[in-house]
């Protein structure tokens, strides 16, 4: 269901450009002339693709050139605000309260548009046409345009021209430190290209802003990838969900019977070892040395280990398996011995079933919190298969953190040994499976094609 147009209205055409860019930023746009100025100013950060990160406001004259007198008289500017501004201004008006057809018309002159009052990013809007708004026509579509809007906080229009000067020469001063700014401030989620528009995605975008609420069930029968999309900001949810459309995550992964078996070797020979009736652990609680031998041969993983292993405490693989299935429930220990729970009991002879098992677990073992965030951004960054080296996956989970809000104690961004003690367990895990193409299991990259299917799998779940 969409939002319609109020009896009445009509269509208007309108151009807008970022004053002082050259080569010049604009769009044209067909919108419904009963649009109250706050839904205006949705459109266009949507258009445009800003952040919706700062103050705005809207005024009928340029707020940047003097007005001259006309027969001694000086016509005072109107400025509409959104309602946390009108406090400020006794003169302001409510945005909420004016339709766009009321205040750009024909005779009127163009309107302008203000976002972020630190680096003034001042959008021209000229009025082109107004016919009788047809039916069925969406209340905001976006017909043309050239070059996405310049970064937020680059400085206003000046300092985004010579931050682009700068980064074009690699002898610049400023180049490597203005390189690595950008990476940040774009994110993983898109790439940084000053001449690039994607008007089918702005204008997908468009049309979700006037969608009915959906009827029906609540938040808590959310996939877990609509729930992360309605958590982000409104500027990066844009973002996040045109990335989550071109890499196509809507279908859930799906496994074969040999595949399920292979991925999932580790922890079907540990089940199969403790059996029906458990496993005996040494005094010391470690499981025994023969046994650790045997998961090292028989798992495959002896071939690439220095050492005896014999000893669970000193050869990790086996240890962090051990744990790993217990986090996963697959597993207890009870009065020194290793026990299938009934989760275990079941799923000893269904590869199929324990791989899904795993990949449910992975998503939904914690609830609402920064640890179960990363995992499944790490999930979608899986899934989507587009990082390269473990430093890439680590980026995209940083940022996601941050756009879901996640900081330090003190305010800051997670930092990498945050972001390796939230992924630690996971990771164990996903490597167990052998998700990545981890060269031998020293450090993830590339995501193999069975990887992909089971992050898919783990996000439907």
């Amino acid at each position: 269901m969409t939002e319609h147009a109020e009896n009445g209205s009509r269509l208007l055409r309108v151009r807008v450009s970022i004053v002082g860019s050259e080569p010049e930023i604009w769009r044209v746009l067909e919108v419904d002339s009963s649009l109250t100025l706050d839904r205006i100013h949705d459109v266009l950060q949507t258009a445009l693709g800003w952040r919706d990160a700062h103050l705005h406001s809207f005024t009928d004259t340029d707020p940047y050139v003097r007005l001259r007198a006309v027969n001694g008289h000086v016509r005072e500017p109107r400025r509409w605000v959104s309602e946390d501004l009108l406090e400020d201004n006794e003169g302001d008006l409510p945005e909420t309260a004016w339709a766009l057809g009321k205040v750009l018309t024909s005779e009127s002159g163009p309107l302008f548009y203000e976002y972020d009052f630190g680096d003034s990013w001042l959008h021209r809007l000229e009025l082109i046409d107004s016919i009788p708004m047809p039916a069925d026509v969406p209340r905001a579509r976006l017909l043309d345009g050239a070059r996405r809007a310049p970064l937020e906080d680059s400085g206003g229009i000046g300092g985004y021209y010579d931050m682009l000067d700068a980064l074009a020469d690699p002898a610049h001063e400023d180049h490597d430190e203005l390189k690595e700014w950008v990476a940040w401030t774009v994110g993983p989620w898109q790439a940084f290209d000053p001449e690039h528009l994607d008007i089918d995605a702005l204008s997908n975008e468009l049309a979700r802003l006037f969608e009915a609420p959906a009827q029906g069930p609540g938040p808590e029968t959310e996939s877990l990838i609509q729930e992360l999309i309605h958590r982000m900001p409104p500027g990066l949810r844009r973002e996040f969900r045109s990335y989550l459309d071109s890499v196509g995550l809507d279908a859930p992964g799906s496994v074969e019977d040999d595949v399920a078996g292979a991925m999932t070797a580790p922890y079907l020979w540990l089940a199969g070892r403790i059996g029906q009736n458990g496993l005996s652990l040494t005094p010391a609680g470690w499981l025994p040395p023969a046994v650790v031998q045997e998961a090292m041969t028989e798992i495959g993983w002896a071939k690439n280990w220095i050492g005896k292993a014999n000893r669970e405490e000193q050869t990790l693989p086996v240890l962090q398996l051990r744990e790993s299935a217990q986090r996963l429930g697959l597993i207890r220990k009870i009065k020194g011995r290793l026990l299938l729970t009934s989760a275990g009991k079941r799923l000893v002879d269904d590869p199929v079933g324990l791989w899904m098992f795993i990949a449910r677990s992975l998503a939904h073992r914690h609830r609402h919190d920064s640890g179960r965030d990363a995992v499944l951004l790490l999930l979608l960054e899986i899934a989507a298969g587009k990082r390269a080296a473990w430093d890439d996956y680590l980026d995209a989970v940083a940022f996601g953190l941050s756009a879901l809000g996640w900081r330090s104690p003190e305010g800051a961004d997670l930092d990498t040994r945050t972001l390796h003690a939230l992924l630690a367990e996971p990771l164990e895990v996903l490597q167990n499976l052998g998700i990545f193409n981890d060269h031998g299991g020293l450090e993830p990259d590339s995501t193999t094609p069975h990887g992909k299917a089971f992050a898919r799998a783990a996000l439907h779940s």
